[in-house]
């Protein structure tokens, strides 16, 4: 065997980045449901879209700021590749102990809920969606837009959007219907609340051997 085949055997048995899944416990509700072609129309309807309301909201609020956080033994903290620090905040004895965790797409979908609340201005404010001061909530929303960034530019989508003639338009318009490979959303949102924890604010505290970070992370 020549040694360029044999480099190339190798190479065709390594995992692609695609392949390398960065470890949590949530792996195991990953379930692809194949292409789907996205409704990318400017009019589409969602129910996640409209004008503010409380029911609005609490159709974000399931996906988003009413999924409770979960629960990390010292072995899965070590899989993900962090290291134990005092900082760290971990729940009582008495709840069953182990690190709080929260799922990535789940902040994500709070930092799209914040930013659909702030495109509606001051009529989110009368609604009473924005509670926070002027200065909090720019913070907030910086740094939500910050996240997504980071989010998008590292999954790289490349997928082609083609262009079409318009009747009334002087340029090209873009056809967002396109496909994407997904997840099943649903799937991994049921583990999440089937593995939450429940615990009362009042229990809600620093342990004894914890110890406050100088500032944020």
């Amino acid at each position: 065997m020549s040694i360029t085949l044999w480099f190339f055997i190798q190479w065709a048995r390594s995992p692609s980045m695609d392949d390398v899944v960065i470890y949590s416990s949530v792996n195991e509700a990953i379930e692809s449901i194949g292409i789907i072609k996205f409704n990318g129309s400017f009019n589409a309807p969602s129910i996640y879209r409209g004008t503010p309301s409380p029911e609005l909201d609490a159709i974000w609020d399931r996906v988003s700021l009413d999924v409770r956080p979960l629960r990390m033994t010292h072995e899965q903290l070590l899989r993900t590749g962090e290291k134990p620090s005092p900082s760290m905040a971990r729940y009582p004895d008495e709840y069953g102990g182990g690190y709080v965790a929260t799922v990535e797409v789940i902040h994500q979908l709070h930092c799209l809920d914040m930013l659909r609340k702030a495109s509606w201005g001051n009529e989110y404010h009368k609604h009473g969606g924005m509670n926070k001061s002027h200065e909090a909530s720019r913070t907030h929303l910086d740094h939500c837009i910050e996240i997504l960034r980071q989010l998008t530019m590292c999954s790289g989508d490349v997928t082609m959007i083609t262009h079409d003639w318009i009747e009334g338009r002087a340029t090209p318009f873009a056809d967002f219907n396109v496909p994407h490979k997904c997840r099943n959303f649903e799937k991994i949102l049921d583990w999440i609340d089937e593995h939450r924890v429940f615990i009362p604010k009042s229990k809600w505290v620093r342990l004894e051997d914890n110890v406050d970070l100088p500032s944020l992370p």
